[in-house]
């Protein structure tokens, strides 16, 4: 704190008033005692005489105001005050006491005038007395006590100086001398209390100085980052700071000495002492600095930074060491981590050829780092080279894009940049270089410098062509796939749209190409497929594009073709195609079906076209090998057709509407009804009951086919379990099987497993497949399958016989009992000199032979039946007995049956069924 005339001032505004309200506070009370005293006993002096209203009036007033003042002052006794409410009180108490004086002074004058000889002496004492008693208690205000005597005692005392008499006048003499030594007093006291305040101040705030600096040390000490420590000369630690103990864990204590040297790391403490006793034994300029790691409360060590100066006598002995210890363990690990980072982007530079560079623009030069000699080959690059060096070996057609992006760095447009652009190396081809840099402009924002680095991304760039290729081509064929395809039919019929010309697309699909492959290998089918891919390249110009769908499957496209010329260029795309093949010494036959289609006859647009070949494809396949067809209207409209069988069929099994139908076996000998075939009939919720015909092309799809099966499998169950709780003899139950339901590998357990949930016996199920099942890719599936079922005691029918591509030497490889011959000989029985009569003569002498039953589908008059009852044959069916009939009028139609034999049966026996006919050898 400043001291002087300021220093008084600071002290007067601020200590003074609280000292002079804490002195008064303690007065007060005491003066407004000594005031009653002297008001009370000068109302008793003057009670005899003078008016009521001096007498006692005034006493009344003046004992009132001092009984309320002074409980104002005990009020507020106990009370804090503030520095402006003590400023208001003070101010205040001055007035009042002028004021209180003024009254008692005038009060006293007035007794001391209208009084009595004999009380005169004593009226004037009283006022005096009291006037000094009240200056005295007012003291530590001394404008207050001033007024106190100017005004309760200065009347009375100029009264006995002019009242003539010696006695009188001697008595004021001394009042005055006696007031002057009170106001001396006052004013002596007041210089003194002064002087003790400004002490006390500068005392106090020596003291808060001193408390402000422990303080500031303290915290320094416990909140600085760094540990203070301090050691004797022979560097002993004498001292350490508190943050110690939250590092180690450790007390402090535990520290000094050279007790710190057991929480450093094992690998550093011999390097730490041989630093530190070099410090504490140099003459000139010791001092510490060392790094070393510190064992941390939880076991682990954190890297520190121990430095230290010595403090020196007057001699230039070392006395102390004062040091600090500070936490630089991110520090130091972001400096392994960064030496790290550098380390491992300098082997990665190395190891993919990235190449540094560093341009300056001042000298118009370039700074190449490792790898561009064996990146660009020329050995003049390690030297740096001129700007102009490295832009004449840029492609010319990159170049204007280059030197863009640098006019815009050079133009403060842009501060980085990432670029790709061919360079010619020693070699003389061009590689793909990927170029990343960032410019460093002066305080004007010139271009100073550029640092960057490239990247030879030759191979990158030539395994993203390669890809972009295999993503567009087959790889088999080295042809376009059926992406690449559709784009460049679309670009076909753009360039179609723009010239007014006519584009034929051709789909060519390869036949019997399964059977190949898994008759003669993948190898054999791969062969195939390339030469077919290369007759077909070789028949067509250079603007016809030809793509391999998918498996089997080709694709031509014919652009810029002329009105009418559409078939002329289908047949010039196939000719020699489908030629004869030698692989491995085999001849092989080809074959192919193919369907086209021209724009913009045939579709609109690429994917209309596309699916009109298509649509012209299946038409040809369905006519048989070989066939090419041209697309025709009403191909799309039996394509719609199919669409809706498919809808059909999977709307029925949704609904549950697939329903089985039931057509009687006889027996030709005994007339007895031997079993039944269940035909699938569905449910139309317009058009009612409906054949298998109208859902044709279900059967032809393979998920639709196989849930076809097993929903006709889980109907007719549930009806034989209906039959045989009415005690109905139904014989066995014949179910047609496709070739999709062999296609899972799964049918004969599948079959099996229904039965057995229903607990029926597989024994009443007759399995009937057509011989297109034998000469399928899935023939042994199928072998599997039906030895399963059999060995389970189910019956196999093969179907149409004679219709299909069956060998007989199936009959011998697959099981077979029952031998179906086809409606189509049946139904031109008529004379034993027609060449079905020989066919159907021929089949069941055979079917006995090999001990095989045979069934007649499609009898229909009684001269078919007695062609086949003279032939042999075991079983008919056909509408002679009984079309195809519901369940429910199964068991009444036996009865009927069992009770009106046929007159050729064999009449004496009166069974209601029989026993399937067998053959024995």
């Amino acid at each position: 704190m400043a001291l002087g005339a300021s220093g008084n001032l600071s002290v007067q505004s601020e200590a003074v008033p609280r000292e002079q309200y804490a002195s008064l506070a303690r007065q007060v009370p005491l003066m407004y005692a000594l005031m009653f005293l002297n008001v009370l006993f000068l109302a008793i002096v003057t009670a005899d005489g003078g008016s009521w209203a001096i007498s006692f009036g005034a006493p009344l007033a003046l004992t009132v105001i001092i009984g309320v003042r002074a409980a104002a002052w005990y009020a507020r006794r106990g009370a804090v005050a503030s520095d402006d409410h003590i400023r208001r009180y003070l101010r205040f108490t001055i007035f009042r006491a002028g004021a209180f004086s003024l009254l008692f002074g005038g009060w006293g004058l007035y007794l001391f005038l209208a009084a009595d000889p004999f009380h005169t002496t004593a009226i004037a004492l009283f006022i005096f007395v009291g006037s000094i008693s009240c200056c005295y208690c007012l003291q530590a205000l001394p404008s207050a006590a001033q007024l106190v005597l100017l005004f309760g005692a200065m009347p009375v005392t100029i009264g006995l100086l002019v009242s003539r008499d010696w006695y009188f006048t001697g008595m004021g003499l001394t009042f005055l001398l006696g007031a002057g030594v009170i106001l001396r007093t006052i004013a002596t006291t007041r210089s003194a209390v002064f002087e003790s305040l400004r002490s006390r101040s500068e005392m106090a705030t020596l003291i808060e100085a001193l408390r402000r600096s422990e303080e500031h040390y303290r915290y320094s000490v416990e909140l600085n980052p760094q540990i203070p420590w301090i050691s004797d000369p022979e560097g002993q630690i004498v001292e350490v700071g508190p943050r110690w103990t939250e590092l180690t864990g450790v007390p402090a204590e535990d520290a000094l000495g050279r007790g710190w040297t057991d929480f450093l790391h094992p690998d550093d403490l011999p390097e730490v002492l041989a630093h530190w006793n070099e410090a504490l034994t140099s003459v000139d300029n010791a001092v510490a600095d060392v790094r070393y790691r510190v064992r941390n409360t939880d076991g682990s060590y954190r890297w520190c930074r121990a430095r230290a100066n010595p403090r020196h006598d007057s001699d230039g002995r070392i006395i102390s060491w004062y040091g600090t210890l500070e936490d630089i363990h991110d520090q130091v690990t972001a400096e392994l981590a960064l030496r790290e980072s550098e380390e491992r982007y300098r082997l990665a530079s190395h190891a993919t050829n990235d190449v540094i560079w560093d341009w300056s623009h001042r000298t118009d030069r370039i700074e190449w780092g490792n790898g561009a000699v064996e990146v660009f080959g020329y050995p003049e690059a390690s030297n740096g080279t001129a700007v102009s060096w490295w832009k004449e070996r840029v492609h010319p057609d990159d170049l204007p894009g280059v030197e863009a992006t640098y006019d815009r760095v050079l133009s403060n447009l842009q501060d980085s940049w990432s670029h790709e652009y061919r360079f010619r190396a020693a070699q003389g081809n061009f590689i793909n270089l990927f170029s990343r840099g960032y410019v460093v402009r002066d305080e004007e924002g010139h271009a100073v410098r550029s640092i960057g680095a490239l990247l030879d991304v030759t191979a990158a760039r030539r395994a993203e062509e390669e890809l972009r290729w295999a993503a567009n081509h087959d790889p088999l064929t080295g042809l376009p796939n059926r992406k690449l395809f559709a784009e460049v039919l679309e670009q076909a019929l753009a360039t179609a749209t723009a010239d007014a010309s006519y584009v034929c697309v051709i789909v060519i699909d390869v036949d019997g190409f399964k059977l190949l492959n898994d008759s003669m290998g993948h190898a054999a089918g791969d062969e195939l497929l390339r030469t077919i891919a290369r007759r077909l390249q070789g028949n067509l110009p250079a603007e016809a594009t030809v793509a391999r769908l998918g498996g089997d499957e080709f694709a031509v496209i014919v652009p810029g073709l002329a009105p009418g010329s559409a078939r002329a260029a289908v047949d010039a795309a196939l000719k020699g195609v489908a030629d004869t093949l030698t692989i491995d010494e085999s001849v092989l036959p080809v074959s192919i079906s193919a369907g086209a289609a021209v724009w913009p006859a045939d579709g609109d647009d690429a994917e209309e076209i596309l699916k009109s070949a298509d649509l012209a494809l299946y038409a040809a396949k369905a006519e048989g090998a070989g066939v090419v067809r041209e697309f025709r209207s009403e191909m799309r409209e039996s394509a719609e057709s199919r669409k809706s069988m498919l809808r059909d069929a999977r709307e029925a099994l949704r609904d549950d509407r697939i329903i089985p139908f039931y057509q009687a076996k006889v027996d030709l000998r005994s007339g007895d009804v031997i079993g039944f075939e269940a035909l699938l009939r569905w449910h139309h919720h317009r058009r009612g009951l409906q054949p298998p015909d109208s859902i044709q092309a279900a059967f032809d799809d393979s998920l639709l086919a196989s849930e076809l099966t097993d929903r006709m499998i889980d109907r007719v169950l549930a009806d034989v379990v209906a039959f045989s709780e009415k005690g109905v003899a139904f014989g066995r139950i014949a179910i047609n099987g496709s070739l999709s339901d062999f296609r899972r590998d799964d049918f004969a357990d599948r079959i099996l497993g229904k039965f057995q949930r229903a607990g029926l016996s597989p024994t009443l199920l007759e399995l009937e497949v057509t011989e297109s099942v034998f000469v399928d890719h899935l023939a042994l599936n199928v072998e599997r399958a039906l030895r399963t079922l059999v060995a389970e005691g189910v019956s196999i029918a093969l179907d149409d016989f004679g219709t299909g591509y069956a060998s007989l030497t199936h009959l011998q490889q697959f099981p077979v009992h029952v031998l179906k011959i086809d409606r189509s000989f049946i139904s031109r029985l008529d004379s034993a000199d027609s060449a079905d009569f020989a066919i159907v003569h021929g089949v069941i002498d055979i079917a006995h032979r090999m001990d095989i039953v045979t069934v007649a589908e499609g009898v229909e008059n009684d001269n078919q039946l007695a062609q086949l009852r003279n032939l042999g044959c075991d079983i008919a069916q056909g509408y002679l007995f009984s079309r195809a009939i519901s369940a429910e009028r199964v068991p009444a139609w036996l009865r009927k049956w069992t009770q009106n034999l046929p007159v050729w049966s064999d009449a004496a026996d009166n069974r209601t069924t029989a026993d399937p006919p067998t053959r024995s050898a």
